[in-house]
């Protein structure tokens, strides 16, 4: 394994609950319930992006085209990680990863948004469908 500060990381994707190991050539996410997972090799890492959010969203986008988001509190740390693996593994520099700002949800506005949505869906005015896809979109969900 590397020499990293956090060699193990905890990490959700859309695959689940999981963690992240680093080695030499990869890293690897591991569903902590299945045992399942994938591996991301540096040399195939085209661009690593974050996201901020209501979660923060680490985006690994492959030179196939692939895009995968992994879902953490210490995203900052896991760019760096992968900008330091990719730049070692391809032996060249490449560009500070970017970073992209999605803006904050006033809580407020969501709290009050979310209840007048509820008292809607209570009346009858809205279908339990139409709640929960206008809930997902308050909350950012997609």
């Amino acid at each position: 394994m590397l020499e990293m500060p956090n060699e193990r990381m905890v990490c959700d994707s859309s695959k689940g609950d999981g963690h992240i190991n680093f080695y030499d050539e990869y890293c690897e996410w591991i569903n902590r319930s299945t045992g399942e997972g994938f591996k991301i090799f540096y040399k195939d890492i085209d661009d690593v992006k974050i996201l901020y959010g209501i979660k923060k969203t680490v985006i690994v986008s492959l030179k196939n085209g692939e895009k995968i988001n992994l879902y953490l509190y210490k995203a900052d740390t896991l760019r760096k990680l992968l900008y330091d693996a990719v730049q070692r593994v391809n032996k060249k520099v490449i560009e500070e990863p970017s970073v992209e700002v999605e803006p904050e949800p006033k809580i407020d506005n969501c709290i009050s948004e979310l209840e007048r949505l509820a008292a809607l869906h209570e009346k009858g005015a809205l279908t339990d469908e139409e709640f929960a896809i206008a809930k997902k979109k308050i909350l950012g969900i997609k």
